[in-house]
């Protein structure tokens, strides 16, 4: 461990912040810019190898290009670290590489992927305490090749925070695009849209932090939009895109009052004010608007019932319905994106992984618990294929296999997801219960889980409970954690706003009410199928085994990310801060299985090149492998348990 860290720091302070480890190549965020991705620099790492320059990223990029040349596997390259160590910029990288070096003639030139990362930046990143331009959805990013040029590209989403458009922490702040549309939006525009300052927001304000040192939102502004009309949005398509941010903000405005009637406390929206402005913006109904945030709807087959809600009930419903929009907005835009992006046809693709960094924040919810079982899933198939590649190498040198023990336990993935009573099981089975609460959901896992090495209880009786992940113990606070896993679009909300005289936001809806209902039938002709099929948690358990299984069908590069210091300077190199990284990171853990095998490993000709001379004479008139021979039958006997001599290398 200290000579790994010794390596990295003295690497780092020259200004070197790649480094390889076996097969894995570390990035260690300098915070600064290094001028190290120019077209010059490419061109160094242009059909080389690994062994022939510095380590980089380039290099990465170059050999999963090579590999899906000449062989049938799929390329992936699984980019992962902790929140702010520079994931999102590697992937620029490999791409930026990539297109520059395998493009077209100026006839077939591809539309550039770099052009949309705007978008995504300022839909999907926002401020965290632990990064200013966090991003809060893990994407795969796959670049189409046809006959070794590029031809296109497409981007996946996987567990889009939602529920930041609602709610942000003390110091953290909801997504970028909000504050660059109040920031540099025209007054005249920003009027008709009714729109004043970031502060008078209520899903603005929550963080008090609507300000980002260094960060200009309104010439952020004028790139977003210029990425858009990029991507051939209309003028209406674009202003439709604003009025429907413009509603988000104006729906976390409304407040609500309580009266009693019947004994029971009954919500009521304390002025119409804001319902009349969302409604004017979307053009659908304010009274059925109304009734919406105030009422649940319970459709029989002869009638709907409409149930007031209590205030924190209509509060919930407001707030669902605003997720809503902001999840359909955002899914929308990805779909332009990738219409924009496509290939015509290709014949392979290599994939870049950057799914959310594990996360610590100030308060973690079902998103946080998410994100890290993902992070241990990510971990597990790391230390698999280490070794996989071990062995793999040991094949093709024809030389005698070592077997590894098991370095990763598989214990913590089962007592977060396996039936019956993994903590998502658990979630899931009380989601489909109309009684449950987060109060019984806590009571079961403290039940099933009170004992577990990976599950800690709290002290005191509160609403939490503490999971030991491989990167640390988490503490997750389960407010709200049922109603965050339901998830559903309800038909009300998906009837109103279909309704709009909106084109962008009628469409999005009819598409969503259709999915909707086809998800209902299904559900309706499997027989025994529980409604927790649709769950938040079950839909990214779906999505998560699909891109693992992608994962298993490649050849997988990894890129581990690194945060020098949690103050984001420039020359700063935290020793602690880097080791606890380190440890949770997988690298020493695949430092030790090449240990337990042969750990140097050497081409003929290098070997010749630095030990041949102690052989004499005798090596020159020999093949290299007899050359190797020799050497080491001089030098250290023969036969010897101290190394074998492969197809190609000695180790």
């Amino acid at each position: 461990e200290s000579s790994v860290l010794l390596c990295l720091k003295k690497r780092f302070h020259r200004n070197l912040i790649y480094t390889y480890i076996g097969q894995i190549l570390i990035s260690v965020n300098p915070f600064k810019d290094l001028s190290i991705y120019s077209e010059d620099v490419a061109a160094q790492y242009h059909q080389g190898t690994s062994s022939k320059n510095a380590p980089h990223i380039f290099a990465i990029a170059e050999m999963a290009y090579t590999l899906s040349q000449s062989s049938e596997q799929e390329q992936c390259v699984i980019i992962s670290g902790h929140s702010g160590s520079g994931k999102t910029e590697a992937a620029k990288a490999i791409v930026r590489y990539l297109t520059m070096l395998y493009q077209g003639s100026d006839s077939r030139r591809i539309r550039q992927p770099c052009n949309v990362l705007p978008i995504l930046e300022s839909f999907g990143n926002a401020r965290t305490i632990l990064n200013d331009n966090s991003s809060r959805f893990g994407k795969l990013l796959n670049v189409y090749l046809q006959h070794g040029i590029v031809v296109g590209t497409s981007i996946s989403q996987y567990l889009l925070e939602k529920s930041r458009v609602v709610f942000q922490a003390h110091g953290e702040r909801n997504y970028h695009v909000f504050y660059e549309l109040l920031a540099g939006l025209p007054v005249e525009q920003k009027e008709e849209l009714y729109l004043q300052e970031a502060e008078s927001y209520f899903y603005l304000n929550q963080g008090r932090a609507c300000d980002v040192l260094g960060k200009e939102d309104s010439q952020d502004f004028l790139v977003l939009v210029q990425a858009l009309e990029g991507i051939s949005l209309s003028s209406d398509q674009l202003t439709s895109t604003w009025a429907v941010l413009a509603a988000i903000l104006q729906l976390g405005n409304i407040c609500f009052t309580s009266y009693e009637k019947e004994s029971y406390e009954h919500a009521a929206i304390a002025s119409d004010t804001e319902i009349q402005i969302v409604a004017n913006l979307l053009r659908v109904s304010a009274d059925y608007l109304q009734s919406a945030v105030t009422h649940r709807v319970t459709v029989t087959s002869y009638d709907r019932i409409f149930t007031p809600l209590s205030v924190e009930g209509a509060i919930d419903a407001r707030d669902s319905i605003a997720k809503t929009l902001y999840y359909l907005l955002f899914e929308w835009l990805l779909l332009r994106i990738n219409e924009w992006l496509a290939p015509w046809e290709s014949d392979c693709a290599v994939g870049i992984v950057d799914i959310h960094g594990f996360e610590d924040l100030g308060v973690n919810s079902l998103e946080q618990l998410c994100i890290n079982f993902a992070n241990e899933h990510l971990q597990h198939f790391f230390s698999q294929t280490v070794i996989a590649q071990e062995e793999e190498e040991y094949r093709q040198e024809q030389l005698d296999w070592i077997p590894i023990s098991k370095m990763y336990s598989e214990s913590c993935l089962a007592f977060i997801a396996a039936k019956p009573h993994g903590i998502l099981r658990i979630l899931d089975d009380q989601t489909s219960l109309t009684q449950a609460t987060d109060h019984t959901f806590l009571q079961k896992c403290h039940y099933h889980h009170g004992d577990s090495p990976w599950y800690v209880k709290p002290k005191l009786p509160l609403p939490v409970f503490t999971v030991k992940h491989y990167a640390g113990p988490v503490t997750y606070q389960v407010h709200k954690f049922l109603n965050k896993n339901r998830d559903q679009l309800r038909p009300e909300v998906l009837d109103i706003f279909s309704q709009s005289h909106l084109k962008v936001v009628s469409h999005i809806f009819q598409k969503a009410k259709a999915a909707y209902s086809q998800q209902r039938e299904l559900g309706a002709r499997s027989a025994g199928l529980k409604p927790q099929a649709f769950t938040l948690v079950s839909k990214f358990q779906q999505s998560l085994q699909d891109l693992t299984a992608k994962l298993r069908r490649s050849h997988a590069f990894f890129i581990r990310c690194f945060t020098p210091n949690p103050k984001k300077m420039s020359n700063i190199f935290d020793v602690e801060y880097v080791t606890c990284q380190l440890r949770h990171s997988g690298i020493l853990e695949a430092i030790h299985i090449q240990k337990e095998g042969y750990p140097v490993r050497l081409p003929f000709r290098n070997f010749l090149s630095r030990y041949g001379l102690l052989a004499g004479q005798r090596h020159n008139c020999l093949e290299e492998r007899e050359s190797c021979v020799a050497v080491l039958s001089c030098v250290v006997g023969n036969p010897s348990d101290l190394y074998q001599i492969g197809v190609t290398k000695v180790i």
